[in-house]
């Protein structure tokens, strides 16, 4: 309330007394005096305009109507509250002053603390009024800042993205040309290495090209392991599908390897699921191929079959107790694999986690009682 006491009110009247009674009744609040209606929209003109008018009708010259629709007329006082004060009561006088502009209609004599209430709600609701357009204000300009922002976001964004498939462009070409420029002297190698198996009769020469013979086929395995993983991470999106069946490639897998020194403990139940049958069986064949080479014992235990969600195989073997900690870096490439053989490159498990996550499948690992299980998960 205190607050109201800071406003100014513009008093218009003629006569003498009614200002007097008015400065009295007032006296809390800053005022201005007028006499007549020119001087009232000279003040009202000012750099310093009321807060509110108390403005008489009938006065000499400009009466009371015609200053309210000038000041509703002019930007700067179209919005200050003006409150007739006059002894003109009937209807039609009463309609003409809200016509003209009137918030407010008080009949002489009045009511003093009547009058002054008044006064303090128009002067209350002028000031909720301005506090509304100043945070409409404040809001427009938070929208537009913001408006800004996103427009500036989209852009850059819009940049991101051109900068991305310009990436993903000079990544594919990476690729190819990565590709080609390791196969290429690999196959050279290779080429010329069966060559000379074929001509050199000498056995101690023999003898190292077979070291040879074996080094670079270990050496293209690997490579083309290498390749296709980062293919896989690369371009996320299948090549094709195919209906499979675990249950058949684990057969196949465990068919190939052909090893006499382990046994296959297997329960093959039907587990059928969709994906790149290729990249699915080499999964399936590394992992086999990787139980067999860190096995302590000479069984094998391997299952396959299906849950609610998933088509799934499991291998188990013998093994040491490794740290659950150190689990997760079985996945990373020739993590924890010790030294390699020439029958293994050290990507198998990297290779088979990269598969199942191509497949939005999962690859898990679990290890207790001297027993390592790693299961292949495909969405059926």
């Amino acid at each position: 309330m205190e607050q109201l006491f800071n406003k100014t009110i513009l008093i218009v009247d003629d006569t003498p007394e009614n200002i007097d009674v008015l400065n009295g009744l007032l006296s809390d609040f800053k005022r201005k005096i007028a006499i007549d209606g020119e001087r009232a929209l000279k003040i009202a003109f000012s750099d310093t305009p009321p807060d509110l008018i108390l403005l008489d009708i009938m006065m000499p010259g400009m009466d009371g109507y015609e200053v309210c629709k000038r000041l509703r007329e002019n930007d700067v006082t179209k919005d200050i509250p003006v409150i007739f004060l006059t002894a003109k009561s009937t209807r039609e006088d009463i309609i003409k002053g809200f016509e003209s502009g009137g918030q407010d209609y008080v009949t002489k004599p009045f009511d003093h603390h009547e009058l002054l209430q008044r006064v303090k709600t128009h002067l209350e609701l002028k000031s909720q009024r301005e506090t509304l357009q100043k945070m409409n204000e404040i809001l427009d300009q938070k929208v537009k800042e913001r408006t800004k922002e996103l427009e500036e976001s989209n852009t850059k964004l819009s940049e991101a993205l051109e900068q991305l498939k310009g990436l993903d462009h000079a990544k594919t070409n990476f690729l190819k040309l990565i590709s080609h420029e390791v196969r290429t002297p690999i196959n050279g190698i290779m080429g010329s290495t069966y060559f000379l198996e074929e001509i050199v009769e000498d056995e101690e020469m023999t003898e190292f090209i077979d070291m040879l013979k074996v080094s670079v086929e270990r050496l293209n395995r690997l490579s083309n392991m290498a390749l296709e993983i980062t293919e896989m991470e690369t371009f996320t999106e299948l090549r094709a599908t195919d209906t499979i069946d675990l249950a058949e490639i684990v057969s196949n897998a465990i068919e190939q390897e052909n090893n006499d020194n382990f046994t296959f403990d297997t329960q093959l139940n039907s587990a059928p699921c969709n994906g790149e049958s290729d990249r699915i069986s080499k999964a399936v064949s590394e992992l086999v191929n990787n139980a067999i080479k860190f096995s302590k014992g000479n069984t094998i235990e391997v299952t396959t079959g299906v849950d609610e969600k998933y088509a799934k195989v499991r291998i188990t073997n013998n093994s040491d107790d490794i740290d659950e900690r150190k689990i997760q870096e079985l996945f990373k490439p020739f993590g924890l694999s010790g030294d390699h053989t020439d029958n293994h490159t050290g990507l198998g498990l990297t290779y088979a986690n990269a598969v199942a996550a191509l497949h939005n499948g999962k690859l898990e690992i679990e290890n207790s009682n001297g027993k390592t299980s790693v299961t292949l998960k495909f969405l059926k």
